[in-house]
């Protein structure tokens, strides 16, 4: 390197030309592609075992899911048969309790139905008095069905053996026309022996229907009351109506894009109440008057052998 800082002669080197890769020869590439055709197979049967047996699967749900449409046809169409006589049983069950030889003329219980105002709840009512009267037949004396404007605790509850309590569902409690009715009942009354009894009805399916049934309930176990709810196991608290939602909203109340039923499912009368609730207010009746009845007979019973 002289004084300038450049490099001399001596000192260059010639540059290289790059390393160009050398081709393998044709034996070692096919002993290569022979090394790996077996691997090659066996990766093909494989994937061509996965196909099979995925097209299999497929096949099998395919069959599978058809079945189950067509058992669950079968099972709609009997249901569609029998959904008549199931929603239109007779209630025979209470109403042997009170028929038989047994019974005497003037024996059936004093029933009284308070319900609150409205189309829908009336015509929970009139099925709860259909019940009633199923089982005192002619005794027309012994209901009374009242609206809340027109009960009185001194001459409608303390005259009856069962009061049967109705009202719509409001915030998921019960109506504050009932409380104020239930406010002015008094607590130095004995009313232990008289059974309750309560019906509602709701806007929705999970809108407080089954709460305001069970803190009506509460309300009537404060004044010892013996409590009774209906005569099948989903109607345990009592009889409600959901008249607001799903199939048992009225039709003109929706439109076609938002229904989830066909449209035969939605009732045409707006104050219309399926059958399905109308059947269990029905029997909610027939168990009360049932068993009113048989305490009075058995406190008369009780009083003639004294």
């Amino acid at each position: 390197m002289n004084s300038n800082g450049c490099l001399t002669r001596s000192e260059l080197r010639p540059l290289r030309p790059p390393r160009v890769p050398v081709a393998p020869a044709y034996s070692q590439l096919q002993r290569a592609s022979a090394s790996d055709e077996p691997r090659d197979a066996d990766s093909l049967r494989l994937r061509r075992a996965a196909g099979a047996l995925l097209l299999l699967f497929c096949l099998g749900t395919a069959v599978g899911l058809v079945h189950v449409i067509g058992i669950s046809q079968q099972v709609l169409a009997r249901l569609e048969a029998q959904q008549p006589s199931l929603l239109h049983q007779p209630h025979t069950q209470s109403r042997d309790v009170v028929r038989g030889t047994w019974r005497r003329e003037g024996e059936g219980a004093n029933i009284l139905i308070v319900y609150s105002d409205g189309p829908h709840l009336s015509k929970l009512a009139a099925a709860v008095e259909v019940g009633v009267r199923n089982v005192l037949e002619n005794e027309t004396m012994s209901l009374r069905v009242r609206t809340l404007e027109n009960a009185s605790f001194a001459e409608d509850v303390m005259w009856a053996d069962a009061v049967v309590l109705g009202t719509h569902v409001v915030n998921a409690n019960v109506e504050p026309k009932m409380t104020k009715f239930l406010s002015d009942w008094s607590l130095s009354e004995d009313l232990s022996q008289k059974v309750g009894a309560v019906f509602v009805t709701s806007g929705g399916l999970s809108a407080g229907e089954e709460l305001t049934m069970v803190n009506l309930l509460h309300s009537l176990m404060i004044f010892r009351m013996i409590i009774v709810g209906g005569e099948r196991w989903t109607s345990a608290f009592g009889a409600s109506a959901i008249v607001g939602e799903g199939p048992f909203e009225p039709a003109g109340q929706n439109s076609p894009e938002t229904r989830d039923f066909p449209p035969i499912c939605y009732p045409t009368d707006p104050d219309a109440i399926h059958d399905m609730f109308r059947d269990k207010a029905i029997g909610l009746g027939e168990r009360v008057a049932s068993i009113a009845s048989q305490l009075r007979r058995a406190r008369r019973d009780l009083l003639r052998q004294d």
